[in-house]
């Protein structure tokens, strides 16, 4: 079997002007597209996150606090990795540091403990927009990669 070959004129110059880009600028702008990518699993989990029929309360050593019903749901958003700073990372799930409305249970409902029965809410938003996200992000950096190679190019 025989591969084609396909020569791309310029292709270095164009690499070696995309590598002359910061990279805060390239992770900044990534963040915004996967941002906009992420809004319709944003909307899905929020749909499928299910909501309690009346407030609960978390009570400890240290702590007792009313988690009224529809808090879960409120608290699912986009989550921009802090680990990674060169790479463009975001997650969508319950968020909980510093929030009103505090997630912090997200895991416990999703996966279950030994007296609630698991419900995989996140997954089953993934499962219905995962196509979708993949090729409006596809097409989206593609346009951004364009646009870059437009600007050096002058």
């Amino acid at each position: 079997m025989s591969k084609s070959v396909i020569q791309v004129e310029g292709f270095k110059e164009l690499s070696a002007k995309l590598k002359v880009l910061p990279d805060k600028v390239k992770r900044k702008e990534l963040l915004k597209i996967l941002g906009q990518v992420a809004n319709a699993t944003v909307a899905a989990a929020k749909s499928f996150s299910p909501v309690s029929k009346k407030p609960n309360v978390q009570s400890g050593k240290r702590t007792y606090k009313v988690i009224q019903p529809g808090n879960l749901k409120k608290s699912i958003g986009k989550i921009i990795s802090k680990r990674n700073k060169v790479n463009a990372v975001l997650y969508v799930g319950p968020r909980s540091k510093g929030r009103k409305n505090d997630g912090w249970y997200g895991a416990m409902v999703h996966g279950g403990t030994k007296k609630q029965a698991a419900n995989p809410f996140m997954d089953k938003a993934f499962n219905t927009t995962k196509g979708q996200v993949t090729a409006d992000a596809e097409v989206k950096v593609a346009a951004y990669i364009q646009k870059q190679i437009n600007r050096l190019s002058n």
